[in-house]
């Protein structure tokens, strides 16, 4: 593990490298006077599109910068739009919000420095906002089971009194608010909802997520260790770095945050044991006595991860941590261990190996978007196993470490 943390540093300094890269993609800007202008936009992390809009109007042009007090709002192509609105508090700030619908009542999203969402709403498009807040407090409730009050989780819904307000000239509206939660494909159905009843059309709606699938190269080294307990006699074994390659898929369902994604792969490795060593002998005529051990294990596997991955930034980088459960299937083994003690000879005994194995894995990495092609990926990955043998005290503890740049294609 401290290699494993020992690599991280390594990750965070392409970081600044990839965020110094413009990301400018088909867009427009809507200037004061209400009228658009079509080029490109950089598209970055959501923090800095909620500050800054820069924009060009050709890839040979200069780029200029736009804050929110400058423009109407901006957008791109087939994608995402922002309106420049003041949120509400004590101070008079403005910030580009990603609009989620336009209606009678219109629905806003941004996601802010800590890397939370926050989502606003108001009537129409100039009107104030407000904050749709839902939050866990604890507080103090009798327990019935134990006979006195302890401390309790609840869930806080300031949210719903607010929309039953915005709403409250649509009885159709204010039984999905009773127990509604605060999540965004909800919220989307509402305000579509509403703003049917209330003025007959919807003048935006983002378009509903849907399932987007890449297909993944990747390839990389590989490190890995075991513990060995043969004769009561305790040793590690450390294998040779070796490659680590394979495909996979990166899957985000559309009923998914859009910051989860599941992750399915296959790849091939090949770890190589020796070491020499003394040990004591037991049992027998020979036991008590001093011998050379040789120790030789050499395992070909395909490793299948299923991983649950979570992405913090989107824009110019995205790092993003990923855990889950990987099986092994053991397509060739070869583990022995050679014992020979002074004038007795050598002795070699097989290790009956198993086929398949089981572990989990944690990792942490970074993608860069290339454009609409794809995006490239840079992790570290550390690996545990349940065992390698089938007397599961003989070769146990496995642990691998894995540094893999790969490949996605598709957006």
């Amino acid at each position: 593990m401290r290699t494993f943390l020992r690599l991280l540093p390594a990750l965070c300094l392409v970081a600044p490298a990839a965020l110094a890269q413009s990301n400018f993609k088909p867009g427009y800007i809507l200037q004061p006077s209400g009228d658009t202008l079509r080029g490109e936009v950089d598209y970055r992390s959501e923090q800095r599109n909620r500050k800054l809009c820069r924009f060009r109007p050709a890839s040979t042009t200069t780029v200029t910068e736009y804050q929110p007090e400058q423009l109407q709002g901006y957008g791109f192509s087939g994608g995402r739009n922002y309106q420049s609105r003041q949120l509400p508090g004590a101070t008079a700030e403005k910030a580009f919000l990603q609009v989620l619908a336009l209606g009678n009542a219109s629905l806003y999203l941004t996601v802010q420095a800590d890397d939370r969402e926050a989502y606003y709403a108001g009537r129409q498009n100039t009107g104030p906002l407000q904050l749709l807040v839902q939050r866990d407090t604890t507080i103090m409730a009798y327990n019935q089971s134990v006979g006195r009050e302890t401390k309790t989780m609840q869930r806080l819904y300031p949210f719903r009194s607010k929309l039953a307000a915005l709403m409250s000239d649509c009885p159709k509206v204010q039984a999905s608010i009773v127990n509604m939660e605060l999540r965004e494909q909800k919220l989307l159905q509402l305000f579509s909802d509403y703003n049917t009843c209330a003025g007959g059309s919807v003048q935006y709606s983002v378009p509903e997520t849907r399932t987007k699938v890449g297909v993944s190269v990747l390839g990389g080294s590989y490190q890995s260790t075991l513990t060995q307990r043969y004769d009561e006699t305790e040793t590690e074994l450390k294998a040779a770095r070796s490659s680590i390659f394979g495909v996979g898929l990166v899957v985000q369902p559309g009923f998914f945050h859009h910051k989860l994604s599941a992750v399915v792969q296959a790849l091939y490795v090949k770890q190589e044991y020796e070491k020499t060593y003394q040990g004591l002998v037991s049992g027998g005529l020979l036991g008590g006595q001093m011998a050379q051990r040789h120790t030789v294990v050499n395992i070909t596997s395909i490793r299948l991860p299923l991983l649950v991955r979570y992405t913090f930034l989107q824009g110019g980088v995205r790092p993003y941590l990923q855990a889950g459960l990987v099986g092994t299937l053991q397509t060739q083994t070869d583990a022995r261990v050679e014992t020979e003690v002074p004038r007795f000879g050598t002795d070699t005994r097989e290790i009956e190996m198993r086929t398949t194995g089981f572990g989990g894995l944690l990792g942490a990495g970074i993608s860069i978007p290339t454009g609409n092609v794809g995006s490239l990926q840079l992790e570290a990955r550390a690996e545990w196993f349940d065992g390698s043998s089938q007397a599961t005290k003989i070769l146990s503890g496995a642990r691998g470490l894995g540094l893999l740049a790969g490949y996605t294609f598709g957006k």
